[in-house]
């Protein structure tokens, strides 16, 4: 929100968008964006300095309308749910799981559109750790894929 009072602070005083950009650092069509808001809401420019953030993030930023997806993308984020939990288990691929899902829905994606919403899926599940450690120090090692055996001749 500062920079954004830092923005009307700068316009009030007359300076140009160009001059907004090299004092604030914000890209031009940033700026564009926020005094196209802030005209629109037919405000002085006293009033915004002086008004709370909440209200000013609601100018400069009004809540985007909910996007109503259709039925064939709510049935492949459903499936997504099942093929999270099926994905765990060994020998199961991303390429079985469509198998799957297109028998179930014959219209639905194809197999290269169905790993991109999965990995969209996922972006918001996975849990990433950073691991810091010394060189050589410690051993790491992740298996995959079925356990390992051996046969003693």
């Amino acid at each position: 929100m500062e920079e954004i009072r830092s923005v009307i602070r700068l316009y009030k005083d007359g300076f140009s968008n160009y001059a907004i950009n090299e004092h604030t650092g914000i890209s031009l069509p940033t700026i564009r964006k926020y005094l196209n808001r802030l005209k629109e809401a037919d405000v002085s420019l006293e009033e915004l300095l002086t008004m709370s953030s909440e209200m000013l993030s609601e100018i400069c930023f009004p809540e985007k309308k909910p996007i109503d997806i259709g039925n064939r993308l709510q049935n492949l984020l459903t499936h997504f749910e099942y093929a999270e939990r099926e994905l765990a288990k060994t020998g199961v691929t991303k390429q079985l799981l469509w198998i799957e899902y297109r028998e179930q829905h014959p219209d639905g994606y194809n197999y290269s559109q169905y790993c991109f919403h999965f990995s969209e899926y996922m972006k918001h599940k996975e849990v990433v750790m950073h691991l810091e450690h010394k060189a050589a120090e410690v051993i790491m090692i992740d298996f995959a894929g079925k356990q390992l055996s051996y046969t003693d001749p």
